[in-house]
């Protein structure tokens, strides 16, 4: 499993680094929109060379408030917000919130309860992130203020995000992922097709690093990242699984010092460190007898 863990914070941080690399090539919308349907068409191929079970008419809109939740609405806002000129550094910062709120959405739905200890260790993994952003934090915050409307869609995005994520956890738990999957990413790419046309959005440059971005986009972060993370979510508890993502922003920042030449200061090392020591200590088990009956 803790594998699975490492893996995972490692597709998810490269993420943040697939939005640096777009920059130019492709806008972001549409390298969503892209993504999100041939991620569908690659799990619905998937589900239906297998003979997947889909989910039943009932079940089907709990699959697509899912997907448009944790992919379309989350990525939406966040680059709606960014391009109103929200600082990245806020957005981490923001961002940041992310594992509380699911721990507290986690209990209110569905009854999910965390330990002390992994509140704690939850707590110094914010604190440490809040370490690792604050030098782009600051720098940012030079440039201006922050209207409303932005700051209002930063804090949509982390909460499609949060209740994405529980959602997970409820009843569309016990479908076929791979179906769910396909149904899912197809849901999220409606999102992401108006978020497109609402900003004009039309930028694709016909080069090769332009059709590698997508392949990695469809392969790597849908197939690999989001999958793997849905995967989890059934096998742990949600809070678990999102603490764990603390630890994206900080390795993203250290990928960021080898591809892009970004210097790392002394205070986001430290942060980075603190982080770590936090997700540690997040991850103590309430109970394996109720993840085991989940499982």
């Amino acid at each position: 499993m803790a594998f699975l863990y490492v893996l995972l914070v490692l597709i998810w941080s490269t993420g943040f680094i697939t939005g640096k690399f777009i920059v130019g090539l492709i806008d972001p919308n549409v390298f969503l929109s892209i993504r999100f349907v041939l991620a569908g068409l690659l799990f619905l191929a998937i589900a239906l060379w297998q003979r997947r079970r889909f989910p039943s008419l009932k079940e089907l809109p709990k699959h697509i408030v899912a997907g448009m939740l944790m992919n379309g609405f989350y990525l939406g806002f966040a680059y709606v917000a960014i391009a109103k000129g929200l600082p990245a550094g806020m957005m981490a910062l923001i961002g940041a919130l992310q594992p509380a709120l699911v721990t507290l959405l986690a209990f209110l739905l569905i009854k999910e309860k965390t330990s002390l200890k992994g509140i704690i260790g939850m707590l110094v993994g914010m604190v440490g992130l809040l370490l690792v952003v604050s030098p782009a934090l600051e720098l940012d915050m030079s440039h201006g203020g922050v209207s409303l409307l932005t700051f209002t869609l930063a804090c949509a995005a982390i909460f499609a995000l949060s209740l994405g994520v529980t959602y997970q956890k409820m009843s569309i738990s016990s479908s076929d992922i791979f179906s769910s999957m396909a149904v899912q990413n197809l849901a999220a790419s409606v999102v992401s097709i108006g978020f497109m046309l609402l900003l004009g959005e039309t930028l694709f440059e016909v080069q090769l690093e332009s059709f590698l971005l997508i392949i990695w986009g469809v392969l790597i972060l849908s197939g690999g990242g989001v999958f793997l993370m849905v995967w989890l979510l059934r096998k742990v508890r949600a809070s678990q699984v999102s603490t764990m993502l603390l630890l994206a922003p900080p390795l993203a920042a250290v990928e960021s010092y080898f591809l892009f030449n970004e210097s790392m200061t002394t205070i986001q090392i430290i942060g980075f460190v603190i982080t770590i020591v936090g997700v540690y200590f997040s991850r103590t088990k309430v109970s394996d007898k109720s993840e085991e009956k989940r499982a």
